[in-house]
């Protein structure tokens, strides 16, 4: 048997607990372990160290449900979907996926929308850095240019939309002095929310967005150039555009002849 073939059949036996690769053909027995024994000692480290990556990346999944059951969750995850890239960071988005079609979350399907959220603000604390455009310049573009100008959001940026109340179930579980943190009690879960999650600097930045704001940072990132915006935005694209830029949402601009 070649190396990767070993490789490739010791990963498998590790993510199967039906055990159905002979042990025997991956490990040798050793002192009182036999080699299923000895696999098993992997298999069980390995998804200990993934329901602990799990649980701190989905924190407040785990607080809504408690930590037996987000374990339990978590761990029939593991073994659907094993890690597939040796990268542990890029691990874990499909747990949204895998809770809707889950039979124990149909009765709250409110819950994979919050995985979505965490996995937003997961990926935007991994995006690049990247530096803000002098947006001065704009005014020295001519009339070719300007009619192909887009805006770019940051790289980091996730842009998050649900049936339900997120945000604010995101915020209730934050720290007492939290800015914005809502009591449980006080949540109207179905409410529809749009949320929009970013990296300023080395802080991350999380912002519930108006119909309108949604809208409009939907169009940036869709790559709407100027024209198309101001048709469809019409007197409210100088505001946009102006918050927009001073909170960060937009960082960057490009023209054709870029």
């Amino acid at each position: 048997m070649s190396l990767p073939d070993l490789q490739s059949r010791f990963i498998a036996a590790i993510f199967d607990r039906e055990q159905r690769a002979p042990a025997a053909e991956l490990v040798c027995d050793h002192a009182e372990l036999d080699a299923a024994q000895r696999v098993g000692i992997y298999r069980n480290s390995v998804h200990g160290v993934l329901l602990q990556y799990l649980g701190s990346l989905y924190e407040v999944c785990q607080q809504l449900v408690g930590e037996e059951f987000f374990a339990r969750l978590s761990d029939e995850y593991v073994d659907h979907a094993p890690p597939t890239r040796p990268f542990l960071a890029e691990y874990g988005g499909g747990l949204a996926a895998f809770m809707r079609q889950h039979q124990a979350m149909q009765s709250m399907p409110w819950l994979a929308d919050v995985a979505q959220l965490e996995w937003a603000r997961h990926q935007a604390w991994n995006a690049v850095n990247q530096p803000a455009s002098d947006f001065t310049q704009i005014m020295m573009l001519d009339d070719e240019q300007q009619a192909s100008l887009c805006f770019q959001m940051p790289v980091s940026a996730q842009l998050v939309h649900s049936a339900y109340a997120v945000h604010q179930l995101w915020l209730a579980h934050q720290p007492e002095d939290f800015p914005g943190k809502l009591a449980l009690e006080d949540i109207h879960i179905q409410q529809p929310a749009h949320v929009l999650v970013w990296r300023l600097g080395r802080k991350l930045q999380q912002a519930a967005l108006n119909e309108t704001g949604w809208n409009f940072l939907t169009a940036v990132q869709q790559g709407d150039t100027l024209p198309v915006l101001t048709e469809r935005f019409q007197e409210q694209l100088p505001g946009l555009l102006s918050s927009a830029v001073q909170r960060g949402w937009i960082l960057s601009y490009s023209t054709g002849r870029n």
